[in-house]
């Protein structure tokens, strides 16, 4: 009897045994309606961006002697939180060479320098062999002290490039040398194997001074086969000085 109705129940059109939700049988079913479409979004051009120009944001002194004082006593300094030993700049103004590494080197008893007594030998020799009296150069550091992590923070590459560039300016270099990674994005906005492939040029007020980017005498060094590459780069300063 059950089977009977089952096939009963079936035969009428009712496909299930139970439903949770009632529903009126004699009711007549309503089409479903299609959604509506969304209104068209009104369309709003995007404001043009301002154009920032920045400030420096260190009040640079504009004589050299004020310039290199407030480097080694200002207290506003981003490196005054980093470490109290800064390490000065040095050599003779309007000199045929500038080199500029990123950070001084720390030596074993904790003491910075622009450069440890192997790296100066070396960087000696670098200058050398392009006909330039290291003597008669200038060097100089972009941080005036090492950070306890030995890096920069990326938020601080502008004011940094801004005083280097000023710094430049200042002495008034007839080429630079740009040594290291860290130099390379920060003055040129570019890594080290990029800025390497050709001669750079920095801007700066009236200035327009050549440069190139080569490896710091520290990693020519530990690792001496680039050497033949720092070579190479060295020598396009070589035909900037030929007559």
């Amino acid at each position: 009897m059950i089977h009977s109705l089952q096939n009963w129940w079936a035969l009428a059109g009712v496909e299930l045994d139970y439903t949770d939700q009632p529903t009126a049988l004699l009711t007549p079913e309503v089409a479903p309606q299609p959604a509506a479409s969304p209104a068209p979004a009104s369309v709003t051009k995007p404001e043009p961006e301002e154009l920032v120009v920045p400030v420096p944001s260190e009040p640079l002194p504009a004589e050299y002697a004020d310039f290199i004082d407030w480097l080694a006593n200002a207290n506003d300094l981003i490196e005054a939180k980093w470490s109290k030993q800064r390490v000065a700049p040095r050599g003779d103004l309007e000199p045929e060479i500038m080199t500029i590494s990123a950070l001084p080197e720390k030596n074993r008893h904790g003491e910075v320098n622009l450069f440890n007594s192997d790296n100066q030998k070396l960087l000696d020799r670098m200058l050398a062999a392009i006909g330039c009296d290291s003597q008669k150069s200038y060097s100089a550091t972009i941080s005036q002290s090492v950070p306890f992590d030995g890096r920069i923070d990326e938020q601080h590459w502008t004011t940094l490039k801004t005083r280097i560039f000023h710094h430049i300016g200042l002495v008034r270099p007839k080429r630079v040398i740009c040594f290291g990674d860290l130099a390379a994005k920060i003055i040129f906005g570019e890594d080290l194997m990029s800025a390497r492939k050709n001669k750079q040029f920095i801007n700066y007020g009236s200035c327009k001074t050549e440069a190139i980017v080569t490896f710091h005498p520290r990693i020519l060094i530990e690792r001496p086969l680039f050497k033949a590459e720092a070579w190479k780069d060295l020598q396009m300063l070589t035909r900037i000085s030929a007559p």
